[in-house]
């Protein structure tokens, strides 16, 4: 026989005896158990199923004796082959063993009897599935003496497979490669094989060859053992549906954005936009389209956030609706702090979020400070933030709500996202497709991105946006010093509600804080006043400090901001 003949069976053979995990174990057995004999007889039948009958005899320790079979063991690095088991039954002593049991197990049979003393055990069963191709040719195997939990001194074996050609025959522990100690094929292609001390929970496994004369038909059956390598397979079948579905997954996002997402008009650059009317009292403070802070930065980014509200209340005190108080440091390097003082209730100038957001401040006096809003505010913040959120839409720039639109596209997100989670669970555990499902997962995780961008403006509010980059560009490159000294100061006050909300808010205080042109302490400006001894010239760093702390406790009151 050629070397690769005997090689290849060989390994073949190896693969086969190494039961899975949950077949390494052996039955406990009375630690008294001993096996002083065992002798089986297989038969092969011509519809390719292994008859065998094993005597054992066995001095038992105990009153049950116990041993496995295997219905599943490794063949591969990905496969196992599956054997089926039938017919199984058991006399003691030439008698039906009393207490006899079949027990399925994971992949295995358990087989128990009643039994003590020197017994006499023959086990009968039929095993199918045990005749596979391979390269070379039709083979049969079966590991015929295993799961024993006592040693067996000697064993004997005889196999009767019609045509066969080459035997092959390994014994010992599972993963052992060592060859049987004695095995031959006799002329009339009976297989003998005999073994000298099979330890406990060893095994004799025999392969044998057959010629192109045999009639029986190949009908071994495999299965893949799950791995976490062959659940995520990366093959040109996975990768390709798996890229198939995230492409298509992305190319619905951007679909649905470009069909429902984009803006109804198109945003130039346009010229700054010169916030100044001219009239008979002098130059006027006038926003484009009479656009007010807050909602310039919910137009811009299509979001109600903190800058917005902090925006709209610098806003409301320029207008006069509130005066800011700065108060005194308890020590040279204490923490700022303002007093809140309302003016007024307002009427119907206010636009609806401007009115919640005075009551919202307001709530538990005519005057707070700054330090003690938090909780205060924590209950009554989103009313404000629905509020100007209806009222973009009132005001035509957006046909729905921004932050509806981007639930809407989220949720779907979230959902197709779960939908890929579950299916990732199920593809892996049943195929090898789990990166199909991980596709699944990116595609709702793309339509979650997608659905930021998703809230679109209306023709209207695309005219607008572009009017806001105008005025944008204007605070950024413009001051105040064209105008005349007596109007600089109301002017730049003015600008400086629209300069917080677009982060100029430095550049217009210092605005105002140039109109101070003597070296006397300042009582205030009307909506903005300091401590004793406080410099208009200061107020630079006095509003920076308040935007920040004023923004600070809307997002400690609110986290949801």
């Amino acid at each position: 026989m050629s070397l690769k003949r005997r090689l290849l069976p060989a390994a073949l053979l190896v693969t086969l005896s190494v039961p899975i995990v949950a077949l390494g174990a052996v039955p406990a057995q009375a630690a008294d158990d001993k096996i002083t004999a065992y002798a089986a007889e297989a038969t092969l039948t011509g519809d390719g199923v292994l008859k065998v009958k094993e005597t054992v005899d066995v001095a038992a320790g105990g009153d049950t004796f116990v041993r496995t079979l295997a219905t599943r063991v490794r063949s591969n690095a990905d496969d196992d082959r599956v054997y089926e088991i039938s017919n199984v039954s058991a006399t003691v002593n030439g008698r039906p063993a009393g207490g006899f049991s079949d027990t399925e197990i994971d992949n295995g049979r358990q087989l128990s009897v009643q039994t003590s003393g020197q017994s006499k055990i023959v086990y009968s069963y039929e095993v199918d599935n045990v005749v596979a191709d391979s390269t070379e040719g039709r083979e049969v195997s079966w590991p015929v003496l295993q799961g024993f939990g006592s040693a067996i001194p000697k064993a004997n074996v005889t196999v009767n497979v019609p045509f066969s050609t080459w035997l092959t025959c390994f014994a010992g522990r599972t993963g052992s490669s060592m060859p049987c100690t004695s095995f031959q094929l006799g002329e009339s292609a009976e297989i003998v094989i005999e073994q000298l001390q099979v330890p406990a929970g060893g095994r004799v496994t025999f392969l044998t060859g057959l010629s192109g004369q045999a009639t029986v038909q190949p009908n071994a059956e495999f299965k893949t053992r799950w791995s976490l390598h062959h659940a995520f397979t990366a093959d040109s079948s996975t990768i390709g549906l798996s890229a198939l579905l995230l492409g298509l997954g992305v190319l619905a996002a951007a679909a649905l954005w470009f069909f429902k997402g984009r803006d109804a008009g198109k945003t130039g650059e346009g010229a700054p936009e010169r916030p100044v009317l001219d009239g008979t009292d002098g130059p006027q403070f006038a926003a484009p389209d009479g656009i007010r802070p807050g909602q310039v930065g919910t137009v811009v980014d299509e979001s109600a956030d903190v800058v917005d509200i902090t925006a709209t209340l610098l806003d409301l005190a320029v207008r006069n609706y509130l005066t800011i108080v700065e108060l005194p440091r308890e020590t040279q390097f204490g923490r700022h702090d303002w007093q809140l003082v309302r003016l007024n209730e307002g009427g119907p100038e206010l636009l609806p979020y401007e009115k919640a957001l005075l009551d919202a401040v307001f709530a538990d006096g005519e005057t707070v400070q700054v330090s003690t809003l938090g909780s205060a505010l924590r209950p009554r913040l989103n009313l404000v933030r629905e509020q100007l959120y209806a009222d973009v839409v009132t005001q035509g720039w957006f046909a729905s709500r921004p932050d509806a639109v981007r639930n809407r596209w989220t949720t779907a997100g979230l959902v197709l996202v779960g939908a890929g989670v579950v299916l990732t669970i199920v593809l892996a555990v049943v195929t090898k497709f789990g990166l199909v499902g991980l596709a699944v997962i990116l595609a709702g995780v793309a339509l979650s991105l997608a659905g930021q961008v998703a809230p679109a403006r209306t023709a209207r509010g695309a005219a607008v946006l572009g009017r806001v980059g105008g005025l944008q560009r204007y605070l950024t490159d413009e001051t105040s010093a064209s105008l005349p000294q007596s109007h600089r100061l109301e002017f730049a006050s003015r600008c400086l509600p629209y300069a917080a909300v677009l982060g100029l808010t430095e550049k217009w205080a210092l605005e105002i804080a140039a109109t101070d042109d003597d070296d006397d302490p300042d009582a205030g400006i009307g909506w903005y006043s300091g401590p004793e001894n406080w410099h208009l010239s200061d107020i630079g760093e006095s509003l920076t400090s308040f935007v920040t702390t004023f923004g600070g406790t809307l997002t400690a009151a609110r986290r949801l901001f």
